[in-house]
C-alpha cells in the first residue's frame, strides 16, 4: 500500500484562519495549493483560475466555487527524483 505525505505550499496562518473560521475557504485553499509526496515523486496541484474569485465565491455562494474549479480545470505536475 503506498502512502503519501501532504503538505501545503502557502502561509498555514491563512489556513488555519479559516479551518477555524470559515472551514469551505480552507478546503478551497488547501485543495489549490496542496502537493502529495511519495518516496521519490512528487505530485503538486495547480488551479488555472484565479483565486481571488474562487476564494470570493467560495464565502457567497460555495456551489458556484465548485463550478469555477471544474470549468477553468487543474493541472497536475509529477516530478520524479533520478534514481541513483
Amino acid at each position: 500500500m503506498k502512502t503519501y505525505r501532504l503538505s501545503y505550499n502557502y502561509s498555514y496562518f491563512w489556513l488555519i484562519l479559516f479551518i477555524i473560521l470559515f472551514f469551505p475557504i480552507a478546503l478551497m485553499l488547501l485543495i489549490t495549493g496542496c502537493s502529495f509526496h511519495n518516496d521519490k515523486t512528487s505530485y503538486t496541484i495547480h488551479y488555472n483560475g484565479s483565486r481571488f474569485w474562487l476564494g470570493f465565491w467560495t464565502l457567497f455562494f460555495f456551489p458556484i466555487a465548485f463550478l469555477l474549479l471544474f470549468f477553468n480545470g487543474f493541472s497536475l505536475e509529477e516530478k520524479r527524483e533520478p534514481r541513483s
